[in-house]
């Protein structure tokens, strides 16, 4: 409480001092400002940022909220600022916030010349936003206060074509500023599907990180749940599943979930061991989205889906159709996965991943659009 309320009233102060002298502060359109979900070093900006470091086409920093995350890249030789006071002018310069929630990830305050491209962090499945009423009401009374954030993206980057629908409804954007760029941090699937040897690597150094021995792994990623239940219990039971049938079962859980703390969470960047696994478990994610790309075996595990369904207000399409093996209980779970490890058949798979994810290089449009923007 007292932290959040000390970053208000420096948010206050700043948003003063930046009334009276950003009049007088040059824009440089070279200046790109990086972040993602509290200064985290993941997901789209990561990739997206490395992307554009390795072209040298922008001036470009990552800004992070701790000191870990600023001696990782700093130690990795990358250009990276440690939010606070002290970047507030280079802020106000910066030609582009890059991030994947809310624009203050990357500074408390910006320039109104400043152009915002959220790039999100997923595919929507379930509901959100103003179409879900676990979101809505917030969403309703931040837009009255005028504290609704997503008011200040620009562009709104999305894995595909398909899901624009989704995001104009849900976030109240405009359609003209929802671009089907496809997501940078699934270029490295792109090219772990293509490249045997780049995806082996990748699996041989996640095995070793993970002290793994078994050449089968399994990825249990499910989504954040609203409603906390602990499911301890059950998470054991799927390992002891898999154990038995000669597969290693990795848990990744939300950073949100609650049961975090009763396991051992790999400090292994997600795309890196999506890449790793043999199959994937999931629910609600849009991890799965991701995941097709690979066209590996997909388990839906929905032991709660009518309880999801009711309280997330439905899904954004028919989840029963979707072309993944579908499990509702333990039992359920064991069949399958004992049928998948005599046969698998991904033709299905393969045809949603081509209808969700844009393919070729995602970061490569996003960069040719602010080349764009920056010179215009």
């Amino acid at each position: 409480m007292i932290k959040k309320l000390k970053k208000y009233i420096s948010v206050i102060f700043l948003n003063l001092v930046k009334y009276f002298i950003s009049p007088f502060i040059k824009i440089d359109n070279n200046l790109v400002l990086f972040s993602s979900l509290n200064g985290s070093f993941v997901d789209n900006s990561k990739y997206l940022y490395l992307a554009i470091i390795k072209e040298n086409n922008f001036k470009t920093f990552w800004v992070a909220h701790d000191k870990n995350t600023f001696k990782f890249l700093k130690d990795q030789n990358l250009p990276v600022l440690k939010i606070g006071y002290g970047m507030f002018f280079k802020a106000l310069k910066a030609k582009f916030f890059v991030t994947t929630h809310n624009y203050q990830d990357v500074y408390y305050v910006k320039n109104k010349k400043t152009v915002v491209i959220n790039l999100w962090h997923g595919t929507p499945l379930k509901k959100m936003g103003f179409d879900a009423k676990v979101d809505s009401k917030k969403f309703y009374l931040k837009e009255k206060l005028g504290l609704y954030e997503h008011k200040y993206i620009d562009y709104l980057c999305v894995a595909s074509k398909h899901t624009i629908y989704a995001f104009e409804s849900s976030f109240g954007i405009a359609k003209e500023k929802i671009l089907p760029t496809g997501q940078p941090r699934n270029d490295i699937l792109f090219k772990a599907k293509n490249d045997f040897n780049f995806a082996q690597s990748i699996k041989e150094n996640v095995l070793s990180k993970l002290n793994i021995k078994s050449p089968k792994i399994a990825l249990y990623a499910p989504t954040f749940r609203d409603k906390y239940i602990c499911r301890v219990d059950l998470i054991k039971e799927l390992k002891e599943i898999f154990k038995q049938n000669g597969v290693e079962l990795v848990i990744k859980l939300h950073p949100l979930d609650k049961d975090i703390v009763y396991f051992k969470q790999p400090s292994i960047d997600i795309q890196e061991l999506l890449i790793a696994s043999d199959m994937l478990i999931s629910d609600y994610s849009s991890v799965f989205f991701d995941y097709a790309i690979l066209e590996r075996p997909i388990i839906l595990f929905l032991y709660d889906i009518k309880e999801y369904q009711i309280h997330r207000d439905g899904f954004y399409m028919d989840i029963e159709q979707l072309p993944f093996h579908k499990c509702y209980n333990t039992e359920q779970l064991k069949t399958t996965l004992q049928r998948l490890l005599r046969n698998t058949d991904t033709t299905k798979i393969s045809e949603f991943a081509d209808k969700f994810n844009r393919k070729g290089c995602s970061s490569c449009r996003i960069m040719k659009f602010m080349k764009k923007i920056a010179n215009s």
